[in-house]
């Protein structure tokens, strides 16, 4: 009894498969493509935010929340899938730049210090682009580490202003000021984003420094002079940074991606490593992305169907939304090739700087090319009907989302410049908004004439095809037909070589009687007539 009354209260399948009532086609496409959007840029923003509370025990939700939403924009995305370019050219430098210490560094350039003057050649020699610079002394001795997004600008409005400033009366001597004046020289190598920079500094610093705060609070049982002269042995023989740069979780994510590759750093081999760990990662956000989207489109048909006067239980809808999240988990299961995208994002990314820059192309490539992958499998074995459809799909979507994804960046980027950032907290919903509309229209334009293109060249392909087939068939049969008159033929000059033989022995015979010769001679007056 208590099975027939659980079995009486789950859904059919019937109730479950009954068709919702939707949004018109291109009114649901546009909505459906607005939540794609802003899913995307949601969960780029959780994965490019700030740190609000560094190395807290305790996570602050609501902290995380609002940068999340700070920062989820089409730059974030698109940032988030660049980080393979900084891998790539951390380990590049491994390979041609040798840094895993100050030992094997290769610099790109360096300029000399003579009684703190700033050198003449000064903007000549010094990029104003990312670095890592090392100050060493007259002896040849590394004594400071730094990096910045801008070396020049650094060094003009810090390290020789500040020298600057160290020389008025009562100031604060700089802590560079005796290699300054003594005579230095500055080491640089340039750097294409200031993560990588602020990654290398903080590995050289870590690497060849290691005697930070924490080697002077060691020993308590030294007395001051004992201490004091403890740290002068090590200020000699360490650089002058106040500390580790990086050597704890910083609120920045500039600085989180920096530590991640300063932690990786050390070999070729361990940067590679940390670089696929960081690929992976990609695949399990995308997976998260897609099951969001998934079920926030699932809520939202349920919603529509409600509000067109859907009467299903509440039971049939929770498992009819639990049925599409668990298809896109199916289908990622069957379909390996799906882990993939994640992955061939970041490479992509990471190879291509030019790719990088079209906001989510990697992606969109990846999709098209599964896509058609897809349907050469399929071709032989779908109708024709079918594959005019997914051939359409293929072409017109994925067409369109190359371009409405390049044109996202570039409608946020605006709506923030003409507002003079008045949008910007506004501009990532809008744009997703108008790229969405943009998305639908353009795709719902083109499905009314590319289909039927396409349809007419597999219909000319599928009539060539047939016509092919009848005529091979016609061959084959002609064929067959001269197989047989072939046989026929040797069977005929059989017989005709059998009728020879024959011939020839009746020409045999004809001679052998054409020379008989009676007995003897027959008279006729010798023969007896008895009439009685």
């Amino acid at each position: 009894m208590s099975t027939n009354k659980h079995a009486a209260h789950l859904p059919s399948a019937s109730d479950q498969d009954a068709v919702l009532a939707t949004l018109p086609p291109m009114a649901n496409l546009i909505v459906d493509r607005a939540i794609e959007n802003m899913t995307r840029k949601l969960v780029a923003g959780y994965r490019n935010k700030r740190n609000a509370k560094p190395n807290a025990n305790q996570v602050d939700f609501g902290a995380e929340a609002k940068e999340a939403l700070k920062a989820s924009s089409a730059q974030s995305a698109m940032q988030v899938a660049n980080r393979g370019q900084a891998w790539k050219e951390m380990i590049q430098k491994s390979l041609t730049h040798g840094i895993s210490s100050l030992a094997t560094i290769s610099f790109d350039g360096q300029f000399t210090i003579r009684d703190g003057q700033r050198p003449d050649d000064f903007k000549d020699k010094m990029p104003n682009t990312p670095g890592v610079y090392v100050v060493f002394d007259h002896n040849d001795k590394p004594v400071y580490v730094g990096d910045s997004d801008n070396m020049q600008a650094r060094w003009n409005a810090g390290h020789f202003n500040e020298y600057k400033q160290g020389q008025r009366p009562d100031a604060e001597r700089y802590k560079l000021a005796d290699e300054m004046e003594a005579g230095c020289t500055v080491k640089f190598i340039v750097m294409d984003s200031k993560e990588t920079a602020a990654a290398l500094e903080a590995h050289l610093i870590k690497e060849n420094f290691a005697q930070f705060e924490g080697v002077r609070k060691t020993d308590k049982n030294l007395s001051p002079d004992e201490a004091a002269m403890r740290d002068q042995a090590l200020d000699d023989g360490m650089l002058k940074n106040k500390k580790d740069e990086l050597a704890k979780e910083q609120g920045s994510r500039s600085n989180q991606e920096a530590k991640k590759m300063k932690d990786a750093s050390g070999t070729t081999a361990t940067l590679v490593a940390g670089a696929a760990g960081e690929a992976f990662k990609n695949v399990g956000y995308d997976i998260f992305e897609r099951l969001t989207t998934t079920a926030i489109k699932a809520i939202k048909d349920e919603l529509v169907d409600v509000l067109r006067g859907g009467v299903d239980k509440i039971k049939v809808r929770v498992d009819r939304m639990l049925k599409k999240i668990f298809t896109v988990l199916r289908n990622v299961l069957e379909n390996p090739l799906q882990l993939l995208r994640g992955i061939v994002e970041f490479i992509v990314n990471a190879l291509s700087k030019t790719i990088s820059q079209i906001y989510n192309l990697a992606r969109n490539i990846f999709d098209l090319a599964n896509n058609g992958w897809q349907l050469y499998k399929g071709a032989q074995t779908i109708s024709r009907e079918e594959l005019v459809r997914k051939v359409s799909e293929t072409v017109i979507v994925s067409g369109s989302l190359m371009i409405w994804d390049s044109l996202d960046l570039i409608l946020e980027k605006w709506l923030v410049a003409q507002t003079g950032g008045a949008l910007a907290p506004f501009s990532p919903y809008i744009s997703a908004a108008v790229t969405a509309i943009g998305f639908g229209i353009s795709t719902h334009a083109l499905q009314g004439f590319v289909t039927r293109i396409i349809d007419a060249v597999i219909a000319f392909k599928c009539g060539y095809v047939e016509q092919l087939e009848t005529e091979r068939a016609a061959c084959e049969q002609l064929i067959i037909v001269a197989e047989n008159e072939l046989t026929m033929i040797g069977d005929l000059g059989e017989y005709i070589g059998s009728e020879l033989k024959v011939f020839a022995q009746m020409e045999a015979y004809t001679r052998t009687l054409s020379i008989h010769e009676p007995i003897q001679p027959i008279d006729p007056f010798s023969l007896h007539m008895d009439r009685s």
